[in-house]
């Protein structure tokens, strides 16, 4: 299956005005006329939505997107973005799934300046729940991850890689309990890192799902990559978008 690739994640313009006619309310300048969107469906909005989701990460075949058709591949993505968002998952692209996708997803190409300054830099999106490895200024790769719950919330910010281990561990259930495998760690913020999470990979997204402040990956085979890519001294930039 032939895939579009991050590098065609470009900025794309739709224009999506009226005005209101006498006695009537508005339409929400948010959300398309067309709306909800399902497979099948074809036009601009399907275009907008899925450069969207191909920014976010999620993998889309390119006869779908060059015919601004929504196929097998971007219904597979909606219903991945609805799980990750606590949508209903139904593969619709109605109103809130589109409200939440224009939130998150809106700024295709932009990235944050600290995310541009150096030759490689690990990018880090609290909004989009997504981590991007950026090198010379290209995303060459995307991630989703989570962070920490409330109470022990993932701080924002630019740090540095300092330390990594391939092999960590953690001893937050008490020096009593079996040690918590955390691998290909990359410590950025004390005992804070981006890492691999075996419950997270099991279980996925869920609301009250979480770290103790770690970014937590799901995807093992890319968070190993990442783990050999990046070097002690690394960027890190973690924020709202």
């Amino acid at each position: 299956m032939k895939l579009r690739s991050l590098a065609a994640a470009t900025a794309v313009a739709l224009t999506m005005s009226a005005l209101p006619m006498a006695g009537v309310a508005a339409a929400d300048p948010a959300v398309p006329k067309d709306i909800p969107l399902d497979y099948g469906s074809k036009g601009d909005a399907v275009h907008k939505a899925q450069y969207r989701l191909t920014w976010l990460g999620y993998e889309l075949r390119d006869k779908e997107m060059e015919g601004d058709f929504y196929g097998r591949s971007t219904k597979v993505a909606v219903k991945q973005f609805q799980r990750k968002f606590f949508l209903p998952i139904n593969g619709k692209l109605n109103k809130d799934t589109w409200k939440m996708l224009d939130k998150v997803g809106d700024d295709v190409g932009k990235l944050p300046k600290a995310c541009l300054q150096e030759r490689q830099v690990v990018c880090i999106d609290k909004t989009a729940k997504v981590l991007r490895l950026i090198r010379k200024g290209k995303v060459v790769q995307t991630l989703d991850v989570r962070f920490g719950v409330p109470g022990l919330e993932t701080p924002t910010g630019t740090y540095r890689v300092y330390y990594k281990d391939r092999y960590a561990t953690s001893g937050i259930n008490g020096p009593n309990a079996p040690r918590v495998a955390m691998p290909y760690a990359l410590f950025f913020n004390g005992d804070i890192g981006i890492h691999y999470s075996p419950t997270f990979a099991s279980s996925g997204y869920y609301p009250g799902g979480g770290s103790h402040g770690c970014v937590n990956v799901a995807d093992l085979k890319g968070v190993s990559w990442l783990f050999d890519q990046v070097s002690v001294g690394s960027r890190v930039h973690v924020y709202w978008s």
